[in-house]
């Protein structure tokens, strides 16, 4: 049942979309739809380097950042930043060359590591109902096997020798006889 359920979240989610392709929502006004939009990584408080680019354009830097329309947004999609990590805004270029910033966000630079990490969390997902499972019976049958043995008379208990016999007799009632 649990590795279903892995199985099935998975499925849906895909093992590396969401840690590769970060996105922002970058609502604006309707006196904004015939500005250039804009999309750069802020280098102070109230500036910021990038690149603007036009309403038609779906992809920039070859495809490592897309741009998908909704009504009365934008959203930028990336898969790498192209300035390094940091905090990044979508926005558009007003009439004075001044960016309007509509979001921000910060984005970070996708490692090997991150990669790896992105599959390796669903195999380690689908292997820990098992790992689980596994273990608890591991732990049951020690547990019914302790109890077993622990009824298990010992070797020693059943003497054949008698109680009577000199070398189990008591020190003191030895004292006593010598009297």
């Amino acid at each position: 049942m649990h590795i279903l359920i892995s199985l099935l979240l998975l499925a849906t989610g895909g093992p590396g979309e969401a840690a590769h392709w970060q996105k922002l929502k970058c609502p604006y006004e309707q006196n904004h739809i015939s500005l250039p939009r804009v999309w750069c990584r802020q280098s102070s408080e109230e500036c910021c380097s990038g690149l603007a680019f036009s309403w038609d354009t779906p992809s920039v830097h070859g495809g490592k950042l897309k741009v998908t329309e909704d009504s009365r947004s934008f959203t930028v999609e990336l898969l790498e930043p192209s300035h390094g990590e940091g905090v990044y805004w979508c926005g558009v270029l007003g009439r004075n060359d001044t960016i309007i910033k509509l979001a921000e966000g910060y984005f970070y630079y996708s490692t090997t590591g991150s990669y790896i990490w992105a599959y390796t969390r669903w195999i380690l997902l689908c292997l820990l109902p098992t790992v689980t499972t596994f273990t608890c019976m591991y732990a049951r049958r020690i547990a019914r096997h302790r109890s077993q043995k622990a009824e298990e008379p010992y070797d020693d208990v059943a003497v054949p020798r008698s109680l009577t016999d000199p070398r189990y007799e008591n020190a003191a009632s030895c004292l006593l006889q010598e009297r």
